[in-house]
């Protein structure tokens, strides 16, 4: 009735590392009628660096080290948009977030400052009803479908409960807590998530101790869960325990830079949920049959938040690149990208393949031996069979101003190189990210003739999906 246009399977970013032989493991499952269950594990503003197993020596993420030892870690993972909601419509749908014209987070369109130099799209409202997400795939092949936190992608018809879901819990219009201590959000959303939980609860176990639940009783046919984490987005506020652990830590340590200890707590204790769950996994014998993905929806909060929200910010760094939430630099956009299970992965590798968030529809559906499609990204299973893809160029539009100070602009990537494309002045920069991850040195200057074949391939890919462009604002001064 409602959806004629073919989304994305994003929710599930633990999904499952396959070894060499997984395809003939998959075909032979399948044969048996034995589909596999799938979560997706995304965390707010959780910079890809701020792990253990990307390098980070200052947070504690046992857990999703492990995760990476066992299964697959991308290396260059890339989030749909600098901004949350466009890359969980991304990931749920499989659209890119300039075709369905949902480019910014939803906060209501405010109009441009004499400041501005551009009036920049109004987006959609919510999730358009139209599109297909992958739980409402995924239902018709037998699947059981549960979404748990953070949603922000609209009421009503774009509501999770309205988009394939049948069990909804702490995830609406809200995009943040306040206070990540019970009883978490102003008013009473989530009836729900209160009767559960007391004074002193923290907000991202309740919503795993529900996912658990859910998993205990829902296991005998296959399911598909997102479990959407609020932290470590603000207010960066850690359980008290945990953030003495990483004051002791940092005093007894070398640690003089960011993260901060509130932000590591944030961090761990993620960690420590994701352990809980994998743990449930296998006590139940569930990881013969279930893909878990663990992913994040932007880069880092690396600049100082808005004056209500600006305790213990900037909580974090995203070094070794350049930018972070809001930017369309590395920082911003660079993601975890960690596939996990061990009946299939006996031992962990990393992956350099490029890889989006547009992907994970594309890619459930195959896992899921669904025949649906989304019109952006592609299935990553050949990677997970330890088989090389087609290269492919990365596209990103964010034709818009951030609460981060970050500014409208394009990006392209194809191979090594990186072209951003400025939409206030047209001005470009160039970078070779095989040696400058940082985007430090801008080679435009000296490839002129790459950069104009990366414009017209970008400018070629705005005019085939659609984008809607910024303009400039008559009532701009200087």
């Amino acid at each position: 009735m409602k959806h004629t246009i073919i989304g994305t399977c994003a929710v599930i970013l633990l999904l499952t590392s396959f070894s060499c032989n997984s395809s003939k493991k998959i075909n032979k499952q399948q044969a048996k009628n034995q589909p596999y269950s799938i979560i997706l594990i995304v965390a707010d503003d959780l910079g890809r660096n701020d792990l253990g197993c990307y390098g980070n020596n200052f947070i504690e993420t046992p857990n999703l080290n492990a995760m990476a030892r066992q299964g697959i870690k991308f290396t260059n993972a890339y989030a749909a948009a600098p901004l949350c909601s466009p890359s969980r419509a991304s990931i749920i749908t499989g659209n890119n977030p300039a075709r369905i014209n949902l480019t910014e987070h939803l906060h209501g369109y405010s109009p441009a400052g004499p400041g501005q130099k551009l009036i920049t799209p109004k987006i959609e409202t919510g999730l358009p009803p139209a599109l297909i997400t992958i739980p409402e795939a995924l239902q018709p092949a037998g699947y059981t479908t549960a979404h748990f936190g953070k949603w922000h992608l609209g009421t009503g018809a774009s509501s999770p409960a309205a988009n394939g879901y049948n069990k909804v819990y702490g995830g609406g219009a809200e995009g943040l807590p306040k206070t990540f201590f019970y009883p978490f959000f102003n008013g009473k959303p989530y009836p729900d998530l209160l009767a559960d939980t007391k004074e002193g609860d923290y907000l991202d176990d309740a919503l795993t101790n529900k996912a658990i639940q859910f998993v205990k009783e829902n296991n005998t046919k296959p399911f598909f869960i997102t479990l959407n984490f609020y932290a470590p987005h603000v207010p960066i506020e850690g359980k008290p325990a945990l953030v003495e652990k990483y004051k002791q830590k940092r005093e007894k340590g070398s640690y003089t830079t960011l993260p901060n200890n509130e932000y590591a707590a944030m961090v761990e204790n993620i960690d420590y949920n994701v352990g809980k769950l994998l743990a449930v996994l296998n006590e139940l014998k569930l990881n013969n049959n279930t893909v878990v993905l663990f992913t994040s929806d932007n880069g880092g909060l690396d600049v100082q938040e808005v004056p209500a929200f600006a305790k213990h910010t900037p909580p974090t760094t995203n070094t070794p690149f350049k930018g972070g939430k809001g930017y369309i630099y590395e920082g911003g956009i660079r993601e975890p990208w960690l596939v996990w299970m061990p009946s299939l992965i006996k031992t962990g590798r990393e992956e350099t393949t490029l890889v989006t968030t547009d992907d994970i529809f594309n890619t459930c559906m195959q896992l899921a031996a669904v025949n649906k499609k989304s019109p952006d990204g592609v299935s990553i299973v050949p990677l997970l069979e330890n088989k090389t893809m087609p290269a492919r160029n990365y596209y990103l539009h964010f034709p818009h101003y951030s609460p981060q100070h970050g500014k409208p602009g394009a990006v392209v990537i194809k191979g090594n190189y990186k072209l951003i494309e400025w939409y206030e002045d047209g001005a470009l920069e160039l970078y070779n990210l095989s040696n400058d991850e940082g985007e430090t040195n801008n080679i435009a200057q000296a490839n002129q003739a790459l950069v104009l074949q990366l414009k017209e391939e970008l400018s070629n890919w705005r005019k085939n999906i659609g984008a809607n462009m910024a303009v400039p604002n008559p009532g701009y001064k200087k």
